[in-house]
């Protein structure tokens, strides 16, 4: 019991910090001190030493001897260098997994940007559920290309994506953007085209990667 209790501490810390430092409320640099993150969490130092460490092996924390937690910065080399890895992997993908994709998959991813596109024209805009839509199409489609090693290769960025993906999506005109994107992403998926999805993606992650460096970088 106590082991799960621990276990459930452990997770509640990892989460609360994660989706702090996604939503921007804990922005880059700034100190995570345990006693404090404790507190604010309502969990014991145990918990939250364990979740820092795990954060730090995600890419969100940076843990300095004798110094302490702090929440990762992101550079612009890390940027660009991770986006060129998505700008040649995943289109490169797309082009074996157009046709392995069940249409099942397609349908569902669908219904969930329609829902989406909905919700937003409403005034409901929810950012972990833009970045988590668009973390399952992406991870789709690499996950029916035929090479396997390139799906292992973008799991191993996958907090850092996750991250930039709420930095791509923090504006409503971004958000819109993204939206029609995918939509039109799962018409050329639908279509079987291999070409056209395969462009179109290059564009998509190009486009979100600019977006990041004009609210970010070039300020």
């Amino acid at each position: 019991m106590t082991h799960d209790h621990e276990k459930a501490s452990w997770t509640k810390a990892y989460e609360w910090i994660r989706d702090a430092i996604e939503s921007g409320e804990l922005e880059m640099g700034t100190p995570l001190p345990e006693n404090l993150l404790a507190r604010e969490i309502g969990v014991s130092r145990t918990p939250i030493r364990e979740a820092l460490r795990s954060l730090e092996q995600d890419g969100y924390v940076k843990i300095i001897p004798q110094k302490g937690a702090f929440v990762s910065e992101i550079s612009l080399e890390d940027l660009k260098e991770i986006y060129d890895i998505r700008k040649l992997l995943e289109p490169f993908a797309a082009l074996s997994a157009v046709n392995r994709i069940p249409d099942g998959e397609i349908d569902e991813m669908e219904r969930g940007w329609k829902a989406l596109k909905r919700a937003v024209l409403a005034g409901e805009v929810s950012l972990s559920k833009v970045s988590e839509m668009d973390l399952l199409l992406h991870m789709t489609i690499t996950k029916y290309a035929t090479n396997k090693r390139i799906g292992a290769i973008i799991t191993t960025y996958h907090a850092q994506i996750q991250r930039f993906q709420k930095l791509s999506a923090q504006s409503l005109a971004n958000i819109h953007e993204t939206i029609g994107q995918h939509v039109e992403i799962l018409e050329k998926l639908r279509e079987r085209d291999a070409r056209g999805l395969s462009s179109l993606l290059y564009e998509h992650i190009a486009k979100s990667e600019s977006n990041i460096m004009k609210d970010y970088f070039l300020k």
